[in-house]
């Protein structure tokens, strides 16, 4: 329901943190990054659940990057 939304505030900032003139480089890097965040958090959902046999801790281990990246977000948000 928020993801259209949510990805066009993200890239929005994204666009105030970067350097202008490397603007191709920088995307494709998010673009890779996203495609690797869809990866590690199927994995981790599937890993977590598959060990300890409970769903929900598999579903919630998900928190870990949510927590990460608030941090790297207020970290970045610092700089500017």
């Amino acid at each position: 329901m928020f993801q259209g939304g949510i990805q066009a505030l993200s890239r929005s900032y994204f666009t105030k943190i970067i350097p202008a003139e490397k603007s191709g480089e920088y995307f494709g890097l998010l673009d890779i990054c996203g495609k690797g965040a869809s990866f590690m958090g199927t994995f981790v959902v599937s890993f977590v659940a598959q060990i300890t046999g409970v769903q929900n801790l598999g579903v919630g281990s998900l928190a870990v990057f949510f927590i990460v990246g608030l941090i790297l977000f207020r970290l970045s948000a610092k700089k500017n």
